[in-house]
């Protein structure tokens, strides 16, 4: 890839190009401001250059003689713009403004006249002084009257009105271009920026907690489609090494059945009865082990497809199931939630975590909810709880707290890991706490996006 090709879809290149595209679409929205707006695309009435015109004209007549004034009048006129000459201030047909201008509100043409007591009158149809001359809405006018040196009037009016904004109001009317196209074109950059970069904090997010996620989609400016190749890739190899750690465990697990069988078969040869006893069992627990192990490992190795379930009538199945064998089991169930996951794999879940509190605390109590952010579901009892310091590894393969290897007092700690796995695969969160004063609750916590909710 070239340096140049390079520059054009990395960050800078993106944020110089938006820049750019911000600046042409405020222009674009100044212009077509101007080319409809009519009336408020002019400048203000101090910048027009029909005032300049009028100051020129009314130092022009402040030289001649009233006969060549009312001559020129009229020739003058024109462009919507009526000229008109008054000997005295009385015979002006406006009224007189609610506030004069003061010396410093015309200064180009108070230049243009050049005589120290010039006077500007400006009038709009909307004076209150249009009251005392009586004249009807239609027939009112704008009109600016200059008083000439020997106090005669000249008057400048039109029907309608040829300036626009003020120069604020025009300011104000650009800056608001800028920032709406600004706004627009930087949450058009954020999202195309932000979207690659949620999807890739989620993906780590999950891939972190061990749930297989699909590649992600090279999109973005060229640092964010670099960083996603390198992760896509990553993962490929990481997950290529733990695929192949399973297959070597499983192989194991698979081929230690065929001389558990063979030492089982030899077993029935031995003449003492007690002995016999004492292998027969201890192979009996090895095969259990390895079919543990099978299980757990065909769990990692060959997931199961997603499918689309009621999960409160998947915890009725679990639960009845307990029930059926006499096991005291309560369920709160809560709103109704349509999920997509493994039914299968989650019900092994289920069934391990209320196993757990039916064997150690007694009975369970099992309540489902959904928060704005996640399905939760909790499991726990009244036992005896774990100590603190053993929680952290209670999702280890093969720990338990209870020391001894004996199948019927614990189990061979894989149960709480295969729980966790299939809770990770879906992208949430298996946890353990001990209970005041006693007892252990197990926390299930599966993200919202995967279902949708109803109430029950």
């Amino acid at each position: 890839m070239t340096t140049r090709q390079r520059f054009i879809g990395s960050l800078n290149g993106w944020f110089i190009f938006n820049v750019i595209v911000a600046i042409l679409i405020a222009l674009i929205m100044n212009l077509t401001f101007l080319r409809f707006s009519g009336t408020w695309a002019n400048p203000p009435i101090q910048d027009i250059d029909q005032l300049v015109v009028a100051g020129s004209i009314a130092k022009t007549f402040n030289y001649l003689s009233p006969s060549q004034r009312n001559a020129l009048k009229d020739k003058v006129s024109g462009n919507g713009i009526n000229v008109s000459w008054f000997s005295d201030r009385n015979d002006l047909p406006i009224p007189t403004p609610e506030k004069n201008d003061d010396t410093d509100s015309w200064p180009e043409i108070r230049r243009i006249l050049d005589y120290p007591d010039s006077e500007i009158l400006t009038v709009g149809p909307n004076e209150k002084g249009w009251a005392s001359l009586s004249p009807p809405p239609e027939q009112r006018f704008y009109a600016i009257a200059i008083r000439l040196e020997d106090h005669s009037w000249m008057m400048f009016d039109t029907p309608s009105k040829l300036w626009g904004l003020s120069s604020t109001s025009r300011a104000l009317v650009t800056g608001f271009f800028i920032l709406v196209s600004t706004i627009a074109i930087s949450w058009f950059f954020g999202l195309r920026v932000a979207r690659p970069l949620r999807s890739f904090a989620d993906a780590v997010e999950r891939f972190g907690i061990g749930a297989r996620t699909q590649p992600l989609a090279i999109r973005g400016p060229l640092e964010i489609r670099e960083a996603l190749s390198a992760f896509n890739a990553m993962q490929v190899q990481i997950q290529r090494l733990l695929d192949g750690r399973i297959e070597m465990f499983s192989a194991i697990s698979h081929d230690l059945r065929a001389p558990l069988t063979r030492l089982k078969l030899r077993s029935e040869l031995v003449d003492d009865e007690r002995q016999r006893d004492k292998i027969m069992a201890d192979i009996d627990e090895l095969q259990s082990m390895v079919q543990s192990c099978l299980s757990y490992f065909q769990l990692e190795s060959r997931p199961e497809e997603m499918t689309r379930f009621e999960l409160g009538e998947l915890l009725h199945t679990v639960i009845d199931n307990f029930r059926d064998t006499g096991k005291e089991v309560r369920f709160r169930p809560g709103d109704r939630v349509v999920y997509d996951g493994q039914p299968l794999a989650l019900t092994r879940a289920l069934t391990n975590l209320i196993d757990n509190a039916v064997k150690y605390g007694g009975h369970a109590e099992v309540n489902l909810r959904v928060s704005h952010r996640d399905v939760v579901i909790t499991v726990q009892d009244q036992g005896p709880g774990v100590p603190p310091e053993s929680l952290p590894r209670l999702f280890d393969p093969f720990y338990r707290v209870e020391p001894s290897r004996n199948p019927h007092t614990g189990g061979y700690g894989l149960g709480l890991a295969a729980s966790r796995a299939i809770v990770h695969f879906h992208g949430g969160e298996l946890t353990l706490a001990n209970r005041q004063p006693h007892g252990l609750i197990a926390t299930l916590r599966l993200p919202l996006h995967g279902a949708s909710r109803a109430k029950a």
